[in-house]
């Protein structure tokens, strides 16, 4: 994962008329954000004294999302990301997107075209979730481990932006943002870990300066963090807290009658399900019951071929128990483009 090359302040600008804002106070401004790629060059002559990155708009998510869906996503999203990587910005900015398992598939394909820094702007509504109902932490601690190095938080509601941080501040490993009307730091806002502040579409950064500055409440506010001796292993939708001795089941064999197996295993002791992955179909398989995983999962595969195609369609944080012992430069690889957690 590429830091964000930013140069320390808490601000990005996103208009070039905003550049007398680093003449006047440059500690503030940590970068320049382009809104649209002919944008790009313009920013960087007038804000050159700082990292300019691009904002990177996703596809359109399919009103009916049928499988397989995240590779047809991903290549949706590929094609739409390569003009933006030939420009070479200092780092990208993914937006528009409320559907977790969207913007996942987003960040791959983003990480399969470039090595660069990425930022992920991360909706959240009410009861801390995402608009298609993922855990906003469970959301982050996928996000922050398969390459995702500053999450900017947006919402509908102040107290629904407050509420995310509270519960994700304690177990970020990447620097958190925000992306709210101004007028919202004028409220006691808390605003636990945030490093960085963005200006809304039709907001210049310059109103939004003055509030970071001058409000004591935007002063960065430091949460502890915690999770030092367990594991933050999410789902793809809800987020699960386990040891490194945790309970595995038997091998689960996934093919058509997964979702039979699954609803069996509901009531059983194991904390995380093993799902043996051994042809193609069963890939199928997981995709279509993707909705009825509820705990961690531990993928298994002695395809390494195989076992990455499933990494890529889990919404989740995989586990790895040493089943069908893999080469440690896959484990290696999988670990950082995928999360894989090696238990």
């Amino acid at each position: 994962m590429e830091p964000i090359p930013l140069s320390g302040g808490q601000l990005l600008l996103t208009n070039p008329d905003d550049h007398t804002l680093l003449a006047r106070e440059p500690a503030l401004i940590g970068g320049a954000l382009a809104t649209h790629p002919d944008d790009l060059e313009k920013l960087r002559m007038t804000c050159s004294e700082v990292p300019t990155g691009l904002m990177v708009p996703c596809p359109l998510v399919p009103q009916t999302v049928e499988v397989p869906f995240v590779e047809s996503y991903i290549a949706a999203c590929r094609k739409a990301f390569k003009p933006f990587v030939r420009l070479q910005p200092a780092f990208y900015y993914l937006h528009g997107l409320h559907s977790f398992h969207a913007l996942r598939a987003a960040v791959l394909a983003m990480t399969d075209l470039s090595g660069g820094a990425l930022m992920a702007e991360l909706p959240v509504d009410a009861d801390g979730r995402m608009e298609d109902g993922t855990d906003c932490l469970a959301a982050v601690a996928v996000l922050q481990r398969i390459g995702v190095s500053t999450i900017v938080l947006t919402a509908e509601e102040s107290a629904d932006l407050t509420d995310a941080l509270r519960a994700i501040a304690p177990y970020a490993r990447v620097s958190l943002g925000v992306r709210c009307p101004a007028v919202w730091l004028l409220r006691d806002l808390e605003l636990p870990n945030v490093e960085l502040f963005v200006p809304m579409q039709h907001e210049r950064a310059r109103r939004l300066a003055d509030l970071v500055r001058t409000r004591p409440h935007t002063q960065r506010q430091i949460v502890a963090r915690d999770l030092e001796d367990v594991v933050l292993a999410p789902d793809g939708r809800d987020v699960h807290f386990i040891d490194w001795t945790t309970s595995i089941s038997d091998e689960i064999v996934c093919d058509h009658l997964l979702d039979e197996r699954l609803v069996e295993l509901e009531d059983e002791a194991p904390a995380a399900f093993k799902l043996l992955l051994e042809e193609e179909d069963d890939l199928v398989a997981l995709e279509e019951n993707l909705y009825m995983i509820t705990r961690p999962v531990c993928l298994c595969a002695e395809s390494p071929e195989l076992l990455e195609r499933a990494l890529r369609i889990y919404a989740g944080l995989a586990l790895y128990d040493g089943t069908w012992e893999q080469e440690a430069r896959i484990l290696k690889y999988f670990t950082e483009k995928y999360g894989l957690i090696c238990m």
